[in-house]
């Protein structure tokens, strides 16, 4: 509670504050005294932190530097139950030598995927693999660092446990066990999938299961007593009947009080809300013989698919109200404010078990203000006045300006919330840009990840306004990281709004067939043009950009840079953002895509490049677009993509808010507001600019 008050203070009094981007916190040279005492009273127990999918999209190339400003970020929010699922390869190795198993190269996904891997979907290291030992060994390191943060913070880290799935080597060495293989996972085909899964009823479960928590204890002498696990992750039991539903949750929790008899099981709720399999009575089946004490359900998607009303509370068990909102780490800016300013009120009004509130978002670094309300709901004793909220999150997200900026800043703001913020249950996650997916027609849809708008695209462009309006009105502007994050987020929704007008525009031509070829040349050209434009724009700003990925990627071949471990990092972090995975019928392309300044200009704009010459070469000729040829030579170009080994900038390139003037200009045929060029004094910028790290 204390570091929540630091926050508190950070943001209402010093009007500097926190985020998950790494920025800078702003400071005078000498901090002011409250003037009042803060007030906090956390409304339930538990404030938990991450999906399953998170330690894959964001941060599984991570240095310690890094994991300890996020570790600090997660005190000052309050976080108390963060998932903890670095480096538990290290003890799966040790579990399963107990059991006669030498290897689990064939086991072990590949280091940008290993999620997915952890819950039984996939297996094994495609085109570069297996997984380096190297890696693992690191990993198991990193953990021990971040536990030992954890517990230094006070925190309850939700810790890995046995879910079923076990290693081939392993079946022919227990040939009496009740195996079966899991079906076929997005696409994938054997040997990347098809898991086998050990029947929770089988009694080589719960040793196997009591193994490896023991082994987890005994390697790194911790325990907070919470363990995650979910057995069913995006597939369904093979048995239906109660009597097998209740027995496979019960093996499940005996494996984990066989080693602690305090033990209690951390459930994603997930595959309630992913599978017409479960319906309540299964569900019940599933839940009822866990003891109230022993179990805590992640109501996941509790801001678009709540399940806890339906079920009678998870029938009568513990459980978190959690915002999800994202899917695949997508930076569309989306998202329901007026949903979490109420959900977990109303839920802790109506329920006799809500024991928190949660993120579980599948990647970070995009729409923060949606995580931070979440967050703050963790405290809120009553709905909180969305309103209110996002102008104290303008005043205290930038650099102390004067009451004019401040006027352009709150209004901005106030712009989002009434617009892309106020997309009633938004299900699907945010919008999905239309330049990162591979070109073809009818992209244009509105169900899961979606690309057609939901807000007026207008009221973009009025906050774009307001943003330049803000930064002409106040200089420093243009040294606050957090600002030029914001100016370029927002000049990325509005060049990605025009992108969707204009593929619409082209595609009634191309349909009415009614326009010269010239025209449609020239509108195809302005398509590419601001695709060229955007990848020039996310360039300015480090946050939106390749060249930090990859080469976080690469530094995890260590400080001697071996070039093969190199290669396979690298090739893990460009395949997981573009085709994610191989020879999985491109069922997951582009799932994980992201506006990034490189990618953008190396990978989206070459596919587009294919296209728009097969459609005007199709238009020309009066004939259908060969899209079998096209798709051909796309999936070509993409898989030489990922084998490239070429640098990409690792910081900015130019001035954010030059090019977001340049582009305002061009776009909408207006002045933007002039900027002034001259810097501040250097005194009372250096104060500013003091970081706190």
């Amino acid at each position: 509670m204390y570091l929540r008050k630091v926050e508190r203070y950070l943001r209402q009094v010093v009007h500097t504050s926190t985020d998950w981007e790494d920025h800078a916190l702003h400071l005078p040279p000498s901090l002011p005294l409250p003037p009042a005492p803060i007030l906090l009273q956390k409304q339930s127990p538990y404030t938990y932190y991450q999906n399953v999918c998170t330690a894959s999209y964001s941060h599984w190339a991570w240095s310690w530097e890094r994991w300890e400003k996020h570790l600090d970020w997660m005190a000052l929010q309050g976080i108390n139950m963060p998932l903890a699922f670095t480096g538990q390869e290290k003890v799966w190795q040790a579990t399963f030598a107990k059991f006669n198993v030498t290897s689990l190269d064939d086991f072990f996904a590949g280091a940008a995927f290993l999620a997915w891997g952890r819950m039984g979907n996939i297996q094994g290291s495609w085109v570069r693999g297996p997984l380096p030992q190297s890696f693992i060994d690191a990993q198991f390191a990193l953990q021990g660092k971040i536990l030992a943060r954890m517990q230094s913070f006070g925190m309850m880290p939700a810790l890995p446990a046995f879910a079923g799935h076990i290693p081939t080597s392993l079946v022919p060495l227990y040939p009496h066990a009740k195996v079966v293989q899991s079906d076929a996972w997005a696409g994938f085909r054997a040997p990347y999938t098809q898991v086998h899964l050990l029947d929770p009823t089988d009694p080589l479960f719960v040793r196997i299961g009591a193994a490896f928590l023991q082994t987890y204890q005994d390697l790194y002498g911790f325990t907070a007593h919470v363990y995650q696990t979910d057995t069913y992750n995006e597939m369904d039991p093979r048995e239906a009947s109660p009597a097998y539903l209740g027995a496979a949750s019960s093996a499940v929790l005996r494996s984990m009080q066989m080693v602690d008899k305090d033990a209690v099981w951390l459930m994603q709720g997930w595959l309630f809300s992913f599978s017409r399999f479960w319906t309540l009575s299964r569900m019940e089946s599933y839940l009822s013989r866990l003891p109230y004490e022993s179990l805590i359900v992640l109501d996941l998607y509790a801001e678009v698919s709540p399940q806890w009303e339906k079920s009678q509370e998870f029938f009568h068990h513990q459980w978190i109200y959690c915002v999800l909102h994202n899917f695949g780490g997508s930076l569309g800016m989306r998202g329901d404010l007026d949903t979490i300013a109420t959900g977990p009120v109303v839920a802790r009004e109506k329920s006799h078990s809500l024991v928190g509130v949660g993120l579980t978002m599948e990647g970070i670094f995009q729409n923060y203000i949606v995580y931070d309300l979440a967050l703050s709901m963790a405290w809120a004793n009553s709905q909180v006045n969305v309103t209110e909220y996002v102008r104290s999150f303008a005043v205290g997200r930038y650099i102390s300006q004067s009451s004019t900026t401040h006027h352009y800043l709150e209004r901005a703001w106030n712009v989002l919330e009434t617009s892309v913020y106020a997309v009633r249950h938004a299900y699907g996650g945010v919008t999905k840009d239309i330049v990162c997916l591979r070109p073809r027609w009818y992209l244009i849809q509105a169900s899961f990840m979606p690309t057609e708008l939901s807000h007026d695209y207008e009221r973009v462009l009025e906050a774009w306004t307001l943003l330049l309006q803000a930064a002409a009105s106040s200089p420093s502007l243009q040294y606050d990281d957090r600002f030029t994050h914001d100016l370029v987020d927002v000049t990325r929704q509005a060049m990605s709004d025009g992108l969707v007008q204009i593929y619409q525009h082209i595609q009634n031509m191309f349909e009415q067939r009614q326009v010269p070829l010239s025209e449609l040349t020239a509108k195809t050209a302005d398509l590419l043009d601001r695709m060229t434009d955007l990848d020039l724009l996310l360039n300015t700003n480090q946050d939106f950009m390749l060249g930090p990925w990859l080469r976080d990627a690469r530094s995890l071949a260590g400080e001697d840079g071996d070039d093969v471990a190199a290669a396979y990092f690298e090739y893990e972090a460009r395949n997981q953002i573009t085709r994610w995975g191989d020879n999985n019928r491109n069922a997951l392309s582009d799932y994980a895509g992201k506006e990034w300044g490189g990618l953008v200009g190396s990978y989206y704009i070459p596919r587009w490049r294919l296209w728009v010459a097969e459609l005007l070469r199709a238009y020309a000729g009066q004939v259908e677009m060969d899209m079998e040829g096209l798709n051909g030579q796309i999936e070509e170009f993409e898989v030489t993509w990922q084998l490239l080994r070429d640098a990409f900038p690792t910081t900015a390139q130019g001035s954010a808010v030059t090019v977001s003037r340049h582009l305002y200009k061009k776009y909408t045929h207006s002045d933007a507001p002039a900027v002034k060029t001259s810097r501040p004094e250097l005194s009372s910028v250096l104060c500013l600019l003091e970081c706190l790290w």
